[in-house]
Parts: structure tokens; sequence; C-alpha cells
């Protein structure tokens, strides 16, 4: 009787332990929680690490600032869920001769944002209806979207090519 005890006991013991691994799923939702289109920068078809530059959100209350005067090959650039646009200002340094200049662009992407439930562990978030992007060309050569609707895989979304 009293070896079944113990027997019983540890089979609890062991089916806890069992349950309360698994209740923790790990499917990933830590690596990228929100739906952030991941741009990457590239001059002369291939991508680089451009020096110089600093992004700021346009229209954003409080700190808006994602990068200051950086080196970057990417950055990701988040969209608010409450309206269907945002934009961004991108200035960068540029030696040309003996003179110094900024370049100033602007990149605005139009979207619908999409609730999307996730999981139990990871819960609700938004993906990104992109309808446009459109840009200024002073020192910004082109943009693709690459991934439509941005969701949160990490892989790239978008590419910012800038001219030479």
């Amino acid at each position: 009787m009293r070896n079944l005890l113990h027997i019983v006991a540890a089979t609890m013991i062991l089916s806890a332990l069992a349950l309360g691994s698994t209740a923790c799923g790990d499917d990933s939702c830590y690596d990228n929680g929100s739906s952030l289109p991941l741009a990457t920068f590239y001059l002369g078809g291939t991508q680089q690490t451009i020096s110089g530059l600093t992004i700021k959100g346009i229209g954003v209350p409080g700190d808006s600032l994602l990068a200051d005067s950086s080196s970057l090959s990417e950055v990701y650039l988040p969209l608010r869920a409450t309206t269907t646009s945002t934009s961004f200002a991108l200035s960068r340094w540029v030696t040309t001769g003996a003179s110094r200049l900024c370049i100033r662009d602007t990149l605005t992407i139009d979207y619908q944002p999409i609730e999307y439930f996730h999981s139990l562990e990871c819960g609700a978030m938004f993906n990104f209806d992109v309808s446009q992007v459109c840009h200024t060309t002073h020192g910004i050569d082109s943009v693709v979207l690459l991934n439509n609707p941005i969701t949160n895989v990490t892989t790239p979304s978008i590419r910012i090519y800038f001219a030479q």
C-alpha cells in the first residue's frame, strides 16, 4: 500500500511538471512582437551601411528619434495603428569635394492596420496592409516594398536605395 502511494505521488508530480513545461509554448512571438517593417539600405545596388543617418518620425508625439547620426544598414520603422499613414524624415551628411551637405528626405507609408490575434502567449497585434510608399528624391533614389502585408516576420520589408 505504501509503495502504491509513492507511485501515485510520483506520477502526480511528474504529470504536473510535464503540464507546466508544455503550458509555456515557444512560438517565437518574442523575436519581433510587433509588426514593424524592417528597412534595409542600399547604395549602388548593394546593401550598404549608411553613415551619418538621422531618422525621425514626423507628427509623432514625444521623442520620435530612431537614429541620430548613426551608421546603419537597416532599421525598424514603427507604424502607428491609430492612423493610416506614417512619415519619417531621413537626413544624412554627404561630403562632396570640399563641402559637406545635409540631404533630407521624407518617406511616407500609407496602410490599413489589421488586427491580428497571434496566440495566447503573444496576444493580439496589428499587421499592416500597405497601399503605397512615397518618398522625396533629394537623396533617396527609390523605395521597394518587399512584403505586403507587413507582419511580425523578421525579414526585410522595405529596401531604400540611396542615390550615389
